[in-house]
């Protein structure tokens, strides 16, 4: 691994857990079922908190070009973020240009994206080039604020309304044991309208440059990065051809992407994107505040009474997943049914 193992994502810590046991990668049916093997009749099953997923060295095996890492900073940003890149195993063979996963959170998913995509290229979907960005490794600390502040659409960190007291006291406590433990504060908000651009122009304007890069871009985000998804998808649904939203953190902002959401149908009589909003059926239940599970159902809900008629839209309840340990086969199951019945880019 490449990364600090523990990192807050979203309500809790997240811990990767590399396959070393395993000599290939999975393939592509063992992460939509999150049940990897590494051995004979064993299984890697997620313990809560824990997120499965690759080592390096396995992806690398399989004949992906990892690319040295960029680092870039929009204008007038406060933190610069850093850049992986993961090239398909056939780039070298051919002249083709592929269509690309921008993974946000690169910090801590960019791995996983890799491995997975690799393990169901040609049987689902086509090979892709895999982006993530997120925060450098030497700002491991700052992570979950940088995060918060790159993913949210408005300055407001909470919500009014039904059980927002709840929320309030939850995060004052947090607040308070991190200033304890002499940890950084969590309280800055509102840079999405600033972070989709930078990642949509600057970014990717640079890379097109200098990679073969498919006119076909899918967005994934989980958790905070669900939020940004989810914000990137009723501002500037043009800017990606497929949004995979996971656990979409849907009221921070005071529920801002819902009016978003009903200015953009008050303005427009279509909406042209392949969506896939997934959650862990254990999210309902596991005590966050900011319900995510209801609030990633409701957005799902309200999109398909608009009946627009270019939406291709899709929801799944992961049954017996959690916030973290849904992801790998949220990301499997969504890449599915993002890529279902198209050949891709010609």
């Amino acid at each position: 691994m490449n990364r600090a193992c523990v990192i807050a994502l979203g309500l809790m810590a997240i811990t990767l857990s590399p396959l070393r046991e395993a000599n290939a990668l999975p393939d592509c049916d063992a992460w939509v079922n999150n049940r990897v093997p590494v051995g004979p009749g064993k299984f890697l099953v997620p313990a809560p908190g824990r997120l499965v997923t690759a080592d390096m060295n396995q992806v690398k095996a399989a004949g992906v070009q990892i690319e040295p890492t960029l680092r870039a900073r929009a204008k007038d940003y406060p933190w610069e973020h850093e850049i992986q890149i993961a090239l398909p195993p056939s780039y070298g063979r051919t002249d083709q240009r592929f269509p690309v996963l921008w993974v946000t959170d690169g910090s801590m998913l960019f791995q996983l994206a890799t491995a997975l995509v690799t393990s169901c290229a040609g049987q689902h979907m086509p090979e892709m080039i895999v982006v993530g960005i997120g925060a450098p490794p030497e700002a491991v600390e700052e992570t979950q604020m940088r995060r918060n502040f790159d993913f949210s659409p408005t300055e407001t960190p909470g919500y009014e309304g039904f059980g927002s007291a709840a929320h309030r006291a939850r995060e004052k406590a947090g607040e308070n044991k991190r200033k304890a433990e002499g940890k950084i504060a969590i309280d800055r908000f509102g840079g999405a309208p600033r972070f989709l651009p930078f990642v949509t122009q600057t970014i990717r304007q640079q890379l097109a440059h200098d990679y073969r890069m498919a006119d076909d871009h899918t967005l994934f985000g989980h958790s905070g990065g669900g939020l940004f998804c989810t914000y990137a998808l009723v501002t500037q649904p043009q800017a990606f051809k497929r949004y995979i939203c996971g656990s979409a953190a849907l009221a921070a902002g005071d529920y801002e992407v819902f009016r978003i959401e009903e200015r953009y149908a008050q303005q427009h009589t279509d909406l042209a994107a392949i969506v896939f909003f997934g959650v862990g059926e254990k999210e309902a239940l596991d005590g966050n505040t900011l319900g995510i599970f209801s609030s990633t159902a409701r957005f799902a809900e309200i999109l398909k009474t608009r009946a627009y008629p270019s939406l291709k839209l899709h929801f799944r309840a992961f049954e017996g997943e959690s916030h973290v340990s849904v992801i790998p086969p949220l990301l499997a199951l969504g890449l599915r049914s993002a890529w279902a019945g198209d050949a891709g880019p010609k």
